[in-house]
């Protein structure tokens, strides 16, 4: 897509929830201006996602993660795998000095990956009769934050900001399930970077809805991606659409809502009549913008 090299733009491959079979689970591909592309996520469904799109692993530059789910880490041990030991097109192997792909996640989300992806991904010699000798580093460029902000509830930072290749983005954690690392995600979508002020596409990983917080950002967001459900069950980790519904009309016509069971179709004039987008596999959007462009 042309305007990918214009703008920055967000393509989902899948757009449902964790037990979706009609929409996918969601996957979706960031390209900067520059034409370097990250995914947000990589859950279980992601290879055959990027497959069936016409993508290689090859053509991604790093991984966004925001929290350790199999709807959006389960993909992670192909994705490693297949860029350590294969050689595509001009990209080679990264056991052959090509190079790692980028990896992104706060820290103790980083820490909940390991556990996740070592089991697989450790079984690797180091010339020296260790047979476990992999680690994350062996597979990713695993990059750092350039700042941080002190812990409130959880014992973790409260939030991580990175900045790599052109990529600055804000990893907030966010109320999935209570104790586990979980992040919203603020991609800075501005020409000039304003640590203080900038604007941002804001992304929420899985959450519940804080109104109070999505208010406050509405100035400096372009567009919201707010995962979303229509049951509320006990022990809500999700973004309850009669709490979405409620928000401030200036955030909800910014609002795309994702991460949805397979009974959207029920919901959906109600959706449409509070304003909200609904995200299905094959939408880009325009992040600086806000716009829909497929």
């Amino acid at each position: 897509m042309s305007a990918s090299r214009q703008t920055i733009t967000l393509r989902l491959f899948g757009a449902g929830g964790a037990f979706s079979r009609r929409y996918g689970t969601t996957c979706s591909m960031v390209t900067l201006r520059d034409g370097k592309r990250w995914l947000i996520d990589c859950g279980r469904q992601a290879p055959d996602q990027l497959h069936a799109a016409g993508y290689a692993w090859h053509d991604i530059h790093g991984q966004i993660i925001t929290h350790c789910h199999g709807d959006h880490v389960f993909g992670l041990e192909d994705f490693a795998f297949v860029r350590y030991f294969e050689t595509h097109d001009e990209v080679m192997a990264s056991s052959r000095g090509g190079p790692l792909p980028k990896y992104i996640s706060h820290s103790a989300v980083r820490d909940e990956v390991w556990e996740t992806l070592a089991p697989s991904l450790r079984y690797l010699q180091d010339g020296r009769g260790n047979l476990r000798a992999g680690t994350l580093q062996h597979f990713f460029d695993v990059i750092e934050p350039a700042a941080t902000e002190a812990p409130r509830k959880n014992p973790w930072n409260h939030s991580e900001t990175f900045e790599v290749d052109g990529l600055r983005v804000v990893t907030r954690e966010n109320e999935h399930v209570p104790g586990k690392p979980s992040c919203a995600l603020e991609l800075n979508v501005g020409d000039d970077v304003d640590p203080k002020n900038p604007r941002i596409a804001w992304w929420s990983g899985d959450g519940t809805v804080d109104a109070a917080f999505l208010h406050s950002i509405e100035p400096r967001t372009s567009i919201y991606f707010h995962d979303c459900t229509f049951i509320d069950y006990p022990g809500q980790v999700h973004g309850f659409f009669d709490k979405l519904e409620a928000l401030p009309e200036a955030v909800r016509r910014k609002l795309v809502i994702m991460h949805h069971e397979d009974n959207l179709e029920l919901y959906r004039s109600r959706v449409e009549v509070a304003g909200f987008r609904i995200a299905l596999p094959g939408h880009v959007y325009d992040l600086i913008g806000g716009q829909q462009l497929v």
